[in-house]
This record gives C-alpha cells, structure tokens and sequence, in this order.
C-alpha cells in the first residue's frame, strides 16, 4: 500500500488566495508584485513561528506582525490598526479555501493510506483541514499537528512520530509539501520519500526525490506511485 502525508498550507490548496483577496482589500495599489510581496510576508511571519510554536503569541498576532513587518520592509504605510483589520479579513477568506476538484477525486478513490502533517496550532489547522474536506476522507486520527505532537516541521522527529504513530516504517512513507527547508529537508533527514508541490517556484534542491508545480501533476505522480506499489 502506498503510504502519503501532505502538508496543508500551500499543499492542499493554494495559501496565497486568502492573501491576495485580503491585498486586494486593503493595499489595492502595491508597489512592488503581488507575488514578491507575499515572499517578503511569509518571510516576516517565518521570524516569530517558534514564538507561535511555544504559545508566546497566537496565530492572530503572527498575522499582524507578518503584514504590518512586511509593508515596513517595503515602506508601505500601514499602521498597526490597520494590519489587525487585514488579519481579520484573512481570516475569514481563509474560512473560504477550497481544494482543487482533481484533489477530491484523487483522495475519493485512491487506495493509499493519507495522513497530514502541518505546522501550527491544533485547533487553528484542524479548522482548515475540515474547512477542506478531508474529513470526508481521512479520520481525526491521522491529521497531526506540530503543535499535537510537541515537534515542528523541519524537525526530522515531527515526520517520525506520525510514521510512528502509524506504525509506518519511516523508508515508506511520502511527504508532499511546498516548503523546500520544513518540508523536503526535513522530510529526507527523517528518511522519507519526498514530493514537493513547488506551486510558486520557489526554493529547490537535492532533498526533492519528485517535483510537481500544480495540482494535475501531483495527482499523475501520485496515480503513478499507486501503480507501481499495487
């Protein structure tokens, strides 16, 4: 049987809608792209996510600090009351994800045996994991977060304790995520297969063992692994 974790954020749907609606909303004239942009916020937020991890601060202030630390990069002026606003607006358009149909279809007939792994707080990411569906696919028991399991993606034990858990031996088990440090490095180091889902073609490198840019690749990919373990 194959044996797949998927990451959640920018894995199982795309992280950056949410975002650009909640641009769109509040900074409708950018001066630098779109997509540059969110690299600087997600750089900004990638600062304080052990602070989150250790639950000095919640995801709502990560949030905050992410835009209003990303528009002081860039000399865009945004105040702080503004940037809880945005947060506010982030949060609810990412009550509105949604995963791409070839994604449903996949998990509604494939034969393999689906977990998650994604970092963050417990509630907060198993909100977006129902918000998604996969609970039609996958029980509670099988959904793991760093902050559930007490480690956090790179941390090779964060991949070993849900294959442990599992009871999956670490050498057959994939892990799909966007991430090329958390989720490729982290992955290989624990002596996992890997798969990265680099939808915005960002960082690569040789802990990738496959390489997908959209969701109809990894599905062939996927169907393909099937194929060959059946």
């Amino acid at each position: 049987m194959l044996n797949l974790c998927f990451d959640c954020d920018d894995t199982l749907y795309d992280l950056q809608e949410p975002f650009n609606r909640s641009v769109k909303q509040f900074i409708p004239v950018l001066p630098v792209s779109l997509p540059f942009f969110y690299k600087v916020y997600r750089k900004v937020g990638d600062r304080v996510f052990d602070l989150e991890h250790e639950h000095v601060i919640t995801s709502d202030d990560v949030g905050i600090y992410r835009i209003y630390g990303a528009c002081i990069e860039l000399s865009i002026p945004f105040t702080l009351e503004q940037a809880a606003d945005f947060q506010d607006a982030y949060r609810k358009y990412q009550g509105q994800i949604s995963m791409q149909p070839v994604l449903h279809e996949f998990f509604a007939s494939t034969s393999a045996r689906v977990s998650i792994l994604t970092n963050g707080q417990e509630g907060h990411q198993k909100d977006k994991v129902r918000t998604l569906g996969m609970y039609d696919y996958i029980g509670d028991d099988a959904i793991f977060t760093s902050e559930g399991i007490g480690y956090a993606k790179p941390d090779a034990k964060a991949f070993q304790t849900v294959c442990d858990r599992l009871s999956i031996p670490y050498d057959t088990m994939y892990y799909i995520g966007d991430n090329y440090i958390k989720d490729m490095e982290g992955a290989k180091a624990a002596g996992l297969h890997t798969i990265h889902f680099n939808r915005h073609n960002l960082q690569e490198g040789v802990a990738s063992d496959y390489i997908v840019y959209n969701e109809d690749q990894l599905v062939a990919l996927l169907k393909e692994l099937e194929r060959r373990e059946s």
